[in-house]
């Protein structure tokens, strides 16, 4: 039983001395590696682009008071609602004409959004793309 004690006893000191050396030697393999420079990690900037407005086309017969009733819109006077028009789309800027548009355009009698368009359209269309952006908001 002595015999069977001590080669138990040799082949767990074997075995523990066996791992050791692994374990060194895989430690140097990882201490050889460690030293090799690390790539340089890369900065990238993330920019948000807001796409611009595209206006919608709008198809214009070449009078307001056709182009009007084409929308269902039959003023009693077509001078009268056209100025108003201009007042209130034209004439406006910034969070006055947003507040106009939205205002104008969700009212059927002003001819909703088309309505809006087709006033741009006849007198100042150099505002189709800022007028447009208001217009946005009835398509949320």
């Amino acid at each position: 039983m002595k015999k069977h004690v001590t080669a138990a006893a040799a082949l767990l000191l074997f075995t523990a001395l066996s791992g050791c050396g692994a374990a060194a030697e895989s430690s140097s393999t990882a201490a050889t590696t460690s030293t090799a420079s690390a790539p340089t990690p890369t900065v990238t900037k993330t920019v948000t682009v807001t796409p611009t407005p595209t206006p919608a086309p709008i198809k214009t017969s070449g009078s307001y008071k056709a182009d009007l009733a084409a929308l269902g819109i039959k003023p009693d006077n077509v001078q009268n609602f056209a100025d108003f028009m201009k007042k209130e789309i034209c004439d406006e800027t910034g969070t006055n004409l947003g507040v106009n548009v939205r205002s104008i355009g969700g009212n059927s009698t002003g001819g909703g959004p088309d309505g809006v368009r087709l006033t741009v359209a006849y007198f100042c269309p150099t505002k189709s793309q800022e007028v447009e952006s208001y217009l946005d908001y009835f398509d949320q």
